[in-house]
C-alpha cells in the first residue's frame, strides 16, 4: 500500500499563510481596492483557485508568468512584467514566511514509517519544491507529483494515475488523503485509489460521503490498520 497526501491545507497550514500574505498585499495596495479586507480575501481565494484547476490555461505557464497574470487580474491594469512581479512579490514574501505544518502532520508521517508515502498536489513547481524542502518533508516522500511540474491537476484522474505509476503501484493499492471532498477524496476514488477526506474545517454533516472522513491526521494510522469508514 502506498499512502499519498495532498500538501496545502492537509499537511501545511496553507490557509493561514495565504491569508497573511493576502492581507499584507491588501494593506500595501489598499488604495487600489474598493472593498474591505474580508471581501478582498474572498476574491483572492476565488481568483487564485482558477490558476491551478485541471482545465486551467495557466497550468503550463512558468511561475513568473502565472504570478504576473494574477497581479494584472487583481489590479485590472496592463502592468509591465517588472511591476507585476514586484507587486505580487509582496504576497509571496509574507506567504512563504508563514509556512507551517499542522501539529498533527509530522507525528502522522512518523507513525507510518515503513509504508511508502507520496505527495500529489496542485501548485507551482518551484514553490512547492521549496515547501517540501523547508518543512523537512523530503525524507518522507520518495514520490512527489506537482501539477505545475507535470501539466496535470486534480481532480483529473490522470494525475493520480501518473503518481501511482511513479510509485510503482497499482491504483487499487494506493490511498489518497486530502482536505477537499470533491477535488481530493472523491477524485482519487474515481481514479481507482482509496480516497480519504481530511475534514479539517468540520464541514461534514454526517451524511454519506462515499469515502472515509477524518477530523485530524492522528486518526489516519488507525483507519489504515482497520480499513474503517467514516467516524461516528
Amino acid at each position: 500500500m502506498v499512502v499519498f497526501f495532498d500538501l496545502d491545507a492537509t499537511l501545511l497550514d496553507h490557509d493561514a499563510a495565504a491569508r497573511s500574505g493576502a492581507a499584507k498585499f491588501y494593506e500595501t495596495f489598499r488604495s487600489s481596492f474598493n472593498e474591505d479586507l474580508e471581501s478582498f480575501l474572498k476574491r483572492w481565494e476565488t481568483l487564485s483557485e482558477k490558476y491551478f484547476q485541471s482545465n486551467s490555461p495557466y497550468l503550463n505557464l512558468t511561475t513568473e508568468e502565472r504570478r504576473r497574470a494574477r497581479a494584472r487580474e487583481f489590479f485590472a491594469e496592463a502592468l509591465s512584467d517588472g511591476e507585476a512581479q514586484r507587486r505580487f512579490g509582496v504576497y509571496v514574501t509574507t506567504y512563504e514566511a508563514n509556512w507551517k505544518l499542522f501539529p498533527d502532520s509530522l507525528p502522522c508521517l512518523r507513525s507510518l514509517k515503513g509504508l511508502p508515502l507520496g505527495l500529489i498536489t496542485n501548485g507551482e513547481k518551484e514553490q512547492h519544491r521549496s515547501k517540501i524542502h523547508q518543512l523537512g518533508l523530503e525524507p518522507f516522500f520518495p514520490t512527489v507529483v506537482i501539477s505545475g511540474e507535470v501539466g496535470l491537476a486534480k481532480p483529473d484522474k490522470a494525475i493520480f494515475e501518473l503518481a501511482a505509476r511513479e510509485a510503482g503501484a497499482a491504483l487499487r493499492d494506493c490511498v489518497y488523503v486530502g482536505d477537499r471532498l470533491q477535488t481530493d477524496a472523491l477524485a482519487a476514488q474515481e481514479a481507482g485509489m482509496r480516497g480519504i477526506w481530511l475534514d479539517r474545517k468540520n464541514q461534514w454533516d454526517g451524511r454519506e460521503t462515499g469515502v472515509p472522513v477524518l477530523r485530524n491526521l492522528a486518526e489516519l494510522p488507525g483507519l489504515l490498520t482497520k480499513g474503517g469508514g467514516s467516524p461516528s
